[in-house]
């Protein structure tokens, strides 16, 4: 998807608001605010430590979830997660992680042999972050599974920035699952088969640093200026000490 395009969906987040969403609850840390702007579930702020913070995408979870046993079924999720960094911090790089876990099953035959049902699921998540307002696209990602029967881990990482502005993070995924039973001369009606795909553990991971006041860059210059006067005042005084011996 190219930038314009990209840009574009992310606007079209925030007027596609559904009638139904919740009021945005706001998570709060010493170096930013997150609202996510279109939500089902309240996500959770999971730790906030060393310049590290973990916010669990409940809301996705939530929506990225689907099983079948008779034809076909589907969820999709939009999320659009307003960010504010607070005075006094930067933020320095974010990630979208989570796994994807499906099953599928397809009843055998009464000998043994393959069954003539069908099991599938599909499932795709993108990740894109951009300033606020838009005009900037920061980095995208996305990952698509195609007949899961396991779990595959992913992380999809935007780093090297020095954001001291409002921006946002957008992510949306689509998960789709059949099956069609087994039918056999004993079961004409057939034998159901399973298939189901969910997003499990997603979560933003956003990295953060303090940056220094100017009294502080100040008081460092201070103190770097004085450790050399300090030095000199040393040395002379040591040559000194050697000229009258």
């Amino acid at each position: 998807m190219n930038l314009m395009t990209r840009l574009s969906a992310m606007a079209a987040l925030v007027l596609a608001v559904p009638a139904n969403a919740q009021t945005p609850e706001r998570i709060e840390t010493a170096a930013f605010s997150m609202v996510n702007q279109w939500g089902d579930a309240t996500d959770a702020l999971l730790s906030d430590a060393n310049g590290v913070t973990r916010i669990s995408l409940n809301s996705a979870a939530a929506s990225l979830n689907a099983a079948t046993s008779a034809y076909l079924d589907g969820n999709f999720y939009g999320g659009l997660f307003e960010f504010s960094v607070h005075d006094g911090y930067r933020v320095t790089g974010f990630s979208f992680s989570g796994s994807f876990e499906g099953l599928l099953h397809v009843p055998p035959n009464p000998d043994g042999t393959p069954g003539n049902g069908l099991a599938y699921n599909s499932g795709n998540v993108e990740f894109s972050a951009g300033s606020r307002p838009y005009g900037i696209l920061y980095g995208e990602h996305s990952m698509r599974v195609d007949m899961l029967d396991g779990a595959m881990p992913f992380d999809m990482s935007i780093g090297q920035l020095s954001l001291t502005t409002d921006f946002n993070l957008s992510m949306q995924g689509l998960i789709l699952v059949s099956a069609y039973p087994t039918v056999t001369p004993e079961n004409p009606s057939g034998i159901d088969a399973f298939a189901s795909l969910r997003v499990v553990n997603p979560v933003f991971t956003i990295y953060t640093m303090a940056v220094p006041e100017p009294d502080h860059y100040a008081m460092l210059l201070a103190g770097l200026a004085l450790v050399g006067v300090l030095r000199r005042r040393q040395k002379n005084i040591g040559h000194f000490a050697k000229l009258t011996e």
